[in-house]
């Protein structure tokens, strides 16, 4: 059984947190492996969402947001005000906005050096979507709670973009939960009975942190803005390429490039048996000017997108038709090959995952490396 929120539902919301009781307040520690990758504070009313971020990647920022709840507990306004403390270019402060009446949500977001007016259907009952926020993550597994069904669906919207995001909450235990947020997950959580958030596990999804809820003495993030300015992770997974002449051909391969922060990768942060993108973010792009011969099956010349699927006992390599998608979106059905790969396990572990192509006169070697394993693969052009 599945739910959307409905008036009756999203009326019950405010039952939790009377205004006549204090505030509930948390905080969250986000971390990816050993990395911390943003903290967060929140202040939780009847009728209002206070929070503050510092969030380290792409480069560090102070993140003010405040959502104002109408009488049926749903979000009437969002503001996100965002502080540049990196000293890195661009301007120290933006400033993002969003009205939700009815069905529709109007958003004023940043557009270069002026601004930009967007409207956008949601659907009744939508909340705003900012990365890293879990406090308006538990604005959904409070509704779940109340919802009490063991299938609950809602709808978030990113600002600034004119895409809705479907969330669907799954119940797997009294105070445990999965959630698919968008293109997010599925992730892990724990709850209370009220629904309150307190842990996070996205390991093996899309999104591979972890969120602590932290008890006790307050974050400073006057201390921590200041110690994480000069500090920030950069972009999470950067794109690279590579690229090599075999015989004539011209072969490369596009790809993202996540690191290992310190985690167990492959049956862990890369699931056993499950079909992997074979880096983040986008998927990987082979591209060869000439026919070429790998491991004795024909790939003819043009643009593929590379998979594979890591297991204990062997690797495989699927060569796939489409290209362009996100690293997500795998379609059996435009497999052009399965092949196995050659597995050995390295004596130094390998950081930040990589992909070579190796050369060997009228033919070649391509290589994936990443903590201590090297699968590989050869092929030669026609």
């Amino acid at each position: 059984m599945s739910a959307r929120p409905s008036n009756l539902l999203i009326a019950l919301l405010a039952l939790p947190l009377p205004a006549a009781l204090a505030a509930q307040t948390g905080q969250f520690l986000v971390r990816l492996g050993r990395d911390t990758l943003a903290v967060e504070r929140y202040t939780r009313t009847a009728d209002r969402l206070e929070g503050e971020q510092v969030v380290r990647s792409p480069r560090t920022v102070h993140r003010l947001y405040t959502a104002t709840f109408g009488p049926g507990g749903v979000v009437e306004r969002f503001e996100l005000i965002t502080h540049n403390v990196s000293g890195g270019p661009g301007p120290l402060e933006r400033r993002a906005t969003a009205s939700f009446s009815g069905d529709t949500a109007v958003m004023t977001v940043p557009r270069g050096e002026s601004t930009a007016t967007m409207r956008v259907k949601t659907g009744p009952g939508a909340l705003p979507y900012v990365g890293q926020a879990y406090a308006l993550v538990e604005e959904v597994t409070r509704r779940a709670r109340v919802a009490g069904t063991d299938r609950y669906t809602a709808t978030m919207l990113p600002l600034g973009t004119d895409e809705p995001w479907n969330v669907e909450v799954n119940r797997l235990g009294t105070d445990s939960l999965t959630i698919q947020i968008g293109p997010i997950g599925p992730l892990r959580m724990r709850v209370d009975e009220r629904g309150t958030l307190l842990g996070i596990s996205g390991s093996g999804s899309t999104m591979q942190v972890t969120v602590e809820r932290v008890q006790g003495a307050g974050l400073d993030f006057d201390a921590l803005g200041k110690s994480f300015a000069p500090r920030s992770l950069g972009t999470l997974s950067p794109p690279d390429s590579v690229r090599a002449s075999v015989a004539g051909a011209t072969v490369a391969v596009r790809y993202s490039r996540p690191s290992m922060r310190g985690r167990v990768v492959f049956g862990n942060v890369v699931p056993w048996n499950q079909v992997w993108r074979t880096g983040a973010n986008e998927a990987t792009v082979l591209e060869t000017s000439a026919d070429l011969t790998v491991a004795g099956t024909a790939v003819p010349a043009g643009k593929y997108s590379l998979w594979t699927i890591p297991s204990p006992t062997g690797w495989k390599l699927i060569v796939n038709k489409n290209t362009g998608q996100w690293g997500t979106d795998y379609d059996a059905r435009y497999d052009l090959a399965r092949l196995d790969m050659r597995v050995e396990t390295l004596r130094q572990p390998v950081e930040q995952f990589t992909i070579a192509i190796e050369p060997k006169g009228k033919s070649g070697v391509l290589k994936l490396e990443w903590e201590k394993t090297r699968a590989s693969i050869p092929f030669s052009a026609k």
